[in-house]
């Protein structure tokens, strides 16, 4: 699909009202290729245009976004409250915040600094929303600092790297080659969600010095996801479509995975050394 874009813009890009419009294929006749079919799709990945149209409709600031975060928080702050698993989890099912990260990935492969701008407010909005519903929580309820959810992400170590970063790499994989997202989803939720609002629970309660390791956790998840899906896409041959694109695309991202490693660096420092601060 991607070569067929790449000539018909090269040749009708200029023309007036020139226009794509990309239709799913519901079936096909005859059947007897079916098998080769699957197989060659599940080899291929998803096109620029496609992956790019579905990350910017999701990564704007929205109601329905807003909506899903507030409840997807206050039953995580329940559920590390209760140190109730299922209810977590439940949690992580609801919390929208894998599309963000993705976009901002993308945003960074492409060069396109209007994206970016776009999904950065849209975490933001997410992450503060969390971290404000946590800190309610943590003044109107007794916080167990020895709960085990709680104690998880505030006695943290390097091993919360790897999942970041599987995390990262799993998320720009389902978009990539176009598998369902909603497991992918939930992975990224847990390196995301539940930090959040276990610092806000944790702020709310006055165990500031808990909180910082909690926030450190989930800063240092950010950083993963994001680093891990920008050497993904690039893996994959995400790029810009016309010279000069591609030449400023390149050096905007190794410039970012530079940020995002020295980042990456500095915050894995900070776990290591952190609790003898403490």
């Amino acid at each position: 699909m991607e070569a067929v874009i790449d000539k018909l813009q090269k040749h009708f890009a200029k023309s007036e009202g020139f226009r794509i419009n990309i239709i799913p294929v519901e079936a096909f006749i005859p059947r007897s290729e079916e098998e080769k079919e699957k197989k060659k799709e599940a080899e291929e990945r998803v096109s620029t245009e496609e992956i790019y149209q579905d990350l910017t409709e999701v990564a704007k600031i929205s109601k329905t976004y807003l909506i899903l975060v507030i409840p997807a928080a206050i039953v995580a702050s329940i559920g590390l409250i209760k140190s109730d698993v299922a209810v977590i989890i439940g949690s992580m099912v609801i919390a929208p915040l894998f599309s963000p990260n993705m976009a901002l990935a993308l945003a960074t492969t492409l060069a396109d600094s209007r994206l970016a701008k776009k999904a950065v407010l849209t975490s933001l909005a997410g992450y503060a929303t969390a971290l404000l519903i946590g800190i309610i929580f943590g003044m109107v309820m007794k916080v167990d600092l020895s709960s085990p959810e709680i104690a998880s992400r505030v006695d943290i170590s390097l091993m919360y790297v790897l999942l970041a970063l599987s995390a990262g790499i799993a998320g720009s994989l389902s978009i990539t080659k176009g598998v369902a997202q909603a497991l992918v989803g939930v992975m990224v939720a847990v390196a995301l969600l539940p930090p959040i609002v276990t610092a806000g629970l944790l702020i709310g309660s006055m165990y500031l010095r808990d909180a910082v390791s909690a926030f450190l956790l989930f800063s240092i998840n950010v950083v993963c996801i994001n680093l891990a899906g920008v050497i993904t896409f690039i893996t994959q041959g995400i790029s810009p479509k016309t010279w000069w694109e591609k030449k400023k695309a390149r050096k905007m991202v190794w410039k970012a995975i530079l940020i995002w490693f020295l980042l990456l660096l500095s915050l894995a420092l900070m776990i290591m050394f952190y609790p003898e601060i403490k």
